[in-house]
C-alpha cells in the first residue's frame, strides 16, 4: 500500500509541480492582460475562453479527461494499436469545430468579441493534436510537466511583447495558440523519436469500442463546464463585460488551485486502475487520497475567505476590488471540487463513465436554475453562491455513486485532525488580523502545520515528513 501511495505522490509531484509552475507562468499573463486591457476588454477574453473551453472538450474526445489515460494504463502494450486512430479522430474533430467557431465569430458576434472568439478557436487544433494523455497513462508525467511549462512560458513572453494596450486585444489568443501548438508538437515528436507510429489512421474497431465511453465523458465534461462557467455567460447577459471581468479575476484564483487538484486526480487514476485486482489496496488508497485532499484544501478555503480582499488588491490592483466579495464565496469551490474529483476518478477506474454523466447532468440542471434565480438579483455574489452550492451537491452525489461502485466513504477518523488544525489556523488569523498578506500567508501555513503535528496528522521527520491523516 505504501508503495502505491508513494507512486501517486511521485507522479503528482512531477505533474503537479509542472502544473503549478505552468499555471503561475500563465497567471502572470492573466494579471498583465487584466491590468493592461481593463475590466471590459478583459471580460471579452474571459467570455471567449469560457466558450472555447466547452469546445475543447469535444476536440479532446474524453482522452485527457480520463478515458485515454485509463486506456493506456490498463493496456500499455496496445499503445501503437489505438493511438493513431485516437489522434486522427481528435484532430479531425478539432478542425471541424475550430472552423465552425471561426465562421460564427466572424459572421454572427459583434466585434471585436467575434474576432477574439475565432482566434481562440485556433487553440482547439493544439488540443486535438495533444498526446499528454499517453504519457499520463504510462505514468511518465515529467516530460508533460516540462513541456507544458515551456509552452506557457512562450505564450507569456509573446503576450508581454505583443499586447501593450487595448488596441492589441486580438494578439492575446494568437500568443496562446503559439504556446499550445509548440507544446503539442514537442510531445508528438518525442513519441515519434521513441519509435511509435503516428501515421494517420481510423480503425473502426477502436472507434466502436471507445466511442460510447468517450461520449459519456465528453457529455459529462460539457455539463461540468456549464457548471464551471455558465455564470460568466449569465453575467455577460444580465450585467455586461465589466462584471464578467471582475468575476473572471476571482475565478482565475480559484481555478488555479482546482487545476492543481485535477493534476492530482490524473496522477491517482492510473494507480487506482492498476489496483483493480487488489480491491483492499485500491480502497485504502482511495481513502488516503480523500483524506490528503481534505487536509490540503480546507485551510486554503478558510484562509482565502479571510484574506480575499488583500489577495485581490495585491495581485490585480484596487481596480478589481469588487472581485473580493465573489472570491470569499468561490474559494469554497476548491475543497469541494477537488474532493469530488477523487470520487470521479474512482468511478472512472471502475468503468462507470455513465454514472459520471448522470450525476453531472443533474448538477448542471440545478446550476442553471440557481443562476437564473440568483444572478439577476445578487450579481457576482449570486453567481458565486450558485457555483459553490452546485459543486457541493455534485460532490455528495459523486461519493454516493462511488459507494455504489464499492468505494466506501472514508470515516471521520480520517478527517478530524485536519479539521481541528484548520479551525485553529482560522482562530489565529481572526485574532491577529495581520495586515500584510506576505505575513498572513506564511503565518497561516505555520499555524496549520503545527496544528496537524499536535493532532498527529503530520509526521515530522527530516528525511521524509508527510501526512498521516
Amino acid at each position: 500500500m505504501a508503495s502505491s501511495e508513494r507512486l501517486v505522490t511521485r507522479n503528482f509531484l512531477a505533474l503537479g509541480s509542472g502544473e503549478v509552475i505552468a499555471r503561475l507562468v500563465a497567471f502572470a499573463a492573466t494579471v498583465y492582460l487584466a491590468r493592461t486591457l481593463g475590466a471590459s476588454y478583459y471580460g471579452i477574453i474571459g467570455f471567449a475562453t469560457a466558450v472555447v473551453l466547452y469546445l475543447s472538450r469535444i476536440a479532446d474526445g474524453g482522452m485527457e479527461l480520463g478515458i485515454g489515460v485509463r486506456e493506456i494504463a490498463a493496456d500499455p502494450s496496445g499503445l501503437d494499436r489505438v493511438v493513431p486512430t485516437i489522434l486522427t479522430a481528435r484532430l479531425l474533430a478539432a478542425i471541424v469545430v475550430s472552423g465552425g467557431l471561426a465562421l460564427l465569430g466572424l459572421l454572427v458576434f459583434p466585434q471585436p468579441e467575434g474576432t477574439v472568439l475565432a482566434l481562440y478557436g485556433l487553440t482547439l487544433l493544439a488540443v486535438g493534436a495533444s498526446s499528454r494523455w499517453i504519457y499520463l497513462g504510462l505514468e511518465q508525467p515529467g516530460l508533460v510537466a516540462a513541456v507544458r511549462t515551456g509552452g506557457e512560458t512562450l505564450m507569456v513572453l509573446l503576450v508581454f511583447l505583443l499586447v501593450r494596450s487595448p488596441a492589441h486585444l486580438t494578439r492575446a489568443p494568437l500568443a496562446q495558440f503559439a504556446g499550445d501548438a509548440a507544446a503539442a508538437v514537442i510531445l508528438l515528436g518525442w513519441l515519434a523519436a521513441r519509435g511509435h507510429s503516428l501515421r494517420p489512421r481510423l480503425d473502426p474497431a477502436v472507434v466502436r469500442r471507445l466511442l460510447p465511453r468517450a461520449g459519456s465523458m465528453v457529455g459529462a465534461s460539457l455539463l461540468g463546464l456549464m457548471i464551471y462557467n455558465s455564470d460568466l455567460v449569465f453575467l455577460r447577459v444580465f450585467e455586461g463585460t465589466a462584471s464578467v471581468g471582475y468575476y473572471a479575476v476571482a475565478y482565475t484564483l480559484v481555478s488555479f488551485m482546482s487545476n492543481v487538484g485535477v493534476a492530482y486526480a490524473l496522477s491517482l487514476l492510473p494507480t487506482l486502475t492498476r489496483l483493480r485486482a487488489a480491491l483492499d489496496r485500491q480502497h485504502r488508497l482511495y481513502h488516503t487520497a480523500t483524506a490528503h485532499v481534505f487536509a490540503a484544501t480546507l485551510p486554503v478555503a478558510l484562509g482565502g475567505t479571510i484574506l480575499a480582499s488583500g489577495i485581490i488588491t495585491l495581485v490585480f490592483g484596487d481596480g478589481y476590488a469588487h472581485s473580493a466579495a465573489a472570491l470569499r464565496i468561490l474559494v469554497w469551490a476548491i475543497p469541494v471540487s477537488v474532493l469530488r474529483d477523487v470520487a470521479i476518478v474512482a468511478l472512472m477506474s471502475a468503468g462507470r463513465e455513465r454514472r459520471i454523466f448522470e450525476l453531472t447532468a443533474w448538477a448542471a440542471a440545478l446550476n442553471l436554475l440557481l443562476n437564473l434565480l440568483l444572478i439577476p438579483r445578487y450579481s457576482l455574489i449570486g453567481a458565486a453562491a450558485a457555483t459553490v452550492a452546485t459543486e457541493t451537491v455534485r460532490m455528495v452525489a459523486a461519493y454516493a455513486y462511488a459507494r455504489g461502485a464499492g468505494f466506501r466513504v472514508p470515516g471521520i477518523d480520517r478527517l478530524w485532525k485536519a479539521a481541528v488544525a484548520a479551525v485553529g489556523m482560522t482562530l489565529v488569523l481572526l485574532l491577529l488580523r495581520p495586515a500584510v498578506l506576505w505575513v498572513a500567508v506564511p503565518l497561516s501555513a505555520v499555524v496549520y502545520a503545527l496544528g496537524l503535528a499536535l493532532t498527529g496528522g503530520l509526521r515530522v521527520h527530516w528525511e521524509r515528513p508527510g501526512l498521516t491523516v
